[in-house]
């Protein structure tokens, strides 16, 4: 199975459903982070309050910045990601996600990984809890036969996996409150689209031995995900030379029937 990446509070629970497959994953956040990011992304971590007020603001001006860009994007001959929204390329490959269509634009800002404390879990759950859980898989039942990677799995390595994704989701859902009157924000947010990316891994068994509190329902998972569609400027449409042809020959064709 292909490792896909991890950058919001669904993508995240679909992949630790299937933490008993897969290769061992690449860390998103560590690949976020490999060069620092400009000031206007970087939140504080640490005190719970301190985080989400942070959160609360930079996402608040991230859904500006993409409601703003619906009328630059037609300045660009060829948009430049990483120079509108600050961001090194690499960064921008992991944190957005543009889709031109016939006459529209779709963009797609994976705020979560701007959280530190979402940061910390995908890294634990990249570097530590998969390979973990792949030592002590298959999981067995009797507690006197288990292995002695099945017993640091179940006493020290999920529980602490527990701990970063309350934590992650406690965060999630305060933003989203401070933020539940935020024009900009209600504007932009995309978190029923981002779960219905994630929705077939639901009806699917998930992995063996993992806690109830890591398998909760796709609907109870919050999100900070941010999309926004705006018309694709006329000049950038592809063969719209040739539809407004069209719609001038049909035109003429009518009239000539007038007569």
């Amino acid at each position: 199975m292909e490792t896909q990446t991890i950058r919001s509070v669904p993508g995240f629970a679909a992949a630790v459903r299937r933490s008993d497959q897969g290769n061992l994953p690449i860390s998103s956040a560590s690949r976020l982070l490999a060069q620092p990011l400009v000031p206007f992304y970087q939140l504080e971590g640490g005190d719970l309050e301190k985080e989400c007020s942070s959160a609360a603001h930079t996402i608040a001006n991230v859904a500006d910045k993409l409601r703003r860009l619906s009328s630059a994007y037609g300045e660009w001959q060829h948009f430049d990601a990483p120079a509108f929204f600050d961001l090194y390329p690499t960064q921008v490959d992991l944190l957005l996600h543009v889709a031109e269509r016939v006459s529209t634009v779709h963009i797609t800002f994976y705020a979560d990984l701007l959280l530190p404390s979402f940061q910390r879990m995908e890294q634990y759950w990249s570097d530590e809890f998969f390979p973990a859980y792949q030592a002590a898989y298959p999981f067995e039942q009797r507690t006197d036969k288990r292995s002695s990677y099945t017993r640091h799995f179940f006493e020290i390595t999920q529980p602490k996996m527990i701990a970063y994704f309350q934590r992650t989701l406690a965060v999630v859902r305060s933003v989203r409150e401070t933020l539940s009157e935020d024009i900009g924000f209600l504007a932009t947010a995309g978190g029923s689209e981002e779960r219905a990316q994630w929705q077939h891994y639901w009806p699917r068994r998930s992995a063996q031995a993992l806690d109830k509190i890591l398998l909760l329902p796709l609907e109870q998972l919050p999100t900070l995900t941010l999309s926004m569609t705006f018309p694709l400027p006329a000049h950038r449409q592809p063969g719209r030379l040739r539809r407004l042809r069209r719609m001038w020959r049909s035109k003429q064709w009518r009239k000539a029937g007038d007569w």
